[in-house]
């Protein structure tokens, strides 16, 4: 996890790390942009669609025939170009660093591998109760406007997803799997844990400060208030694990897990393979189960944390 910083170390470059997060910032916003913009016009000759319709896919998707394709290229696109293009041009451009620093794989992987599967199971269960505390908090009446705001933007986006996870077909469902499981895994760490959360840390010269501030950064940019508490302890997690560890590709897993488990559970529930429905968060586990799996991830992040440690005084 040093390597990202070494070329920020020494006297005279002591702002460097401020500097770096001056610069990837106006890349991810130039990127946004940018590539927000070629996927507009690429839309258009792809799937026939008048560029002043698109805006209108994501709020009425269901008018459009077509739309799911379309709203999909989108959202691939756009992720693709601003969460690993662009840290990628970073990385080679300004860290002077190859990729492959930033994706090393522990030695003997299957123990570490299967115990960050066993904490996600852990933490989806647990964060459960967050999640439902999260969905019905009530503003002050100053705030009813943005509460408003608010209410309407997670109507919207509650739509769209559950638009985009009826899957008509077992290549829809995969695509949906890589679009939106695979490919913010590895972006979204990539960015948040990668860059950003070392160079925060970096720059306060603590890493607890710089994974927490990295995953309240990752829990704003959703734009999703009423869940974004569970995002914020959930880009935690992974800057912990990625922490410890020292290997992105166990914090990419952990995302993937967390996002890809629920598109597997709710095609099998379409299929009718499973009798529930696992986006229903508004009935979250007994009490009791959330404690149990709660010390459970508990126990198994003390287990991890301490493998990492044996084996780097081994």
């Amino acid at each position: 996890m040093q390597n990202i910083l070494k070329n920020t170390t020494g006297g005279e470059n002591s702002l460097a790390p401020w500097i770096l997060l001056l610069i990837l910032t106006g890349y991810v916003v130039a990127a946004y942009f940018a590539f927000f913009l070629l996927s507009l016009y690429l839309t258009s000759v792809i799937f026939g669609f008048e560029v002043t319709e698109i805006p209108f896919l994501m709020t009425s998707p269901k008018e459009y025939p077509g739309a799911r394709d379309a709203i999909m290229f989108i959202q691939a696109f756009s992720s693709i170009g601003m969460f690993i293009v662009t840290p990628i041009f970073f990385i080679y451009t300004k860290l002077h660093l190859k990729i492959k620093e930033f994706l090393t794989i522990p030695e003997s992987p299957l123990r570490p591998i299967f115990i960050t599967v066993l904490i996600m199971l852990c933490f989806m269960i647990a964060n459960s109760i967050i999640i439902e505390w999260n969905q019905n908090i009530q503003m002050p009446e100053f705030l009813s406007s943005f509460e408003t705001w608010a209410q309407e933007k997670e109507l919207q986006l509650e739509e769209l997803t559950e638009y985009l996870t009826s899957f008509p077909s077992t290549s829809q469902f995969l695509i949906a799997l890589i679009i939106i499981a695979v490919i913010p895994a590895v972006g979204e760490e990539l960015l948040f844990r990668g860059l950003i959360q070392n160079l925060l840390a970096k720059a306060f010269q603590n890493y607890h400060v710089g994974i927490w501030l990295s995953a309240f950064l990752f829990g704003v940019m959703h734009f999703q208030f009423y869940g974004v508490v569970p995002r914020i302890l959930l880009g935690a997690l992974f800057g912990y694990l990625y922490y410890w560890s020292g290997s992105l590709s166990l914090a990419m897993l952990g995302h993937f897990i967390n996002n890809g488990l629920t598109l597997i559970l709710l095609y099998l529930s379409q299929l009718e393979i499973l009798d529930f429905d696992p986006t229903n968060t508004e009935t979250p586990p007994p009490l009791y189960v959330i404690t149990i799996f709660f010390f459970g991830g508990a126990a198994l992040l003390y287990l991890f944390r301490n493998y990492f440690q044996q084996t780097k005084n081994a």
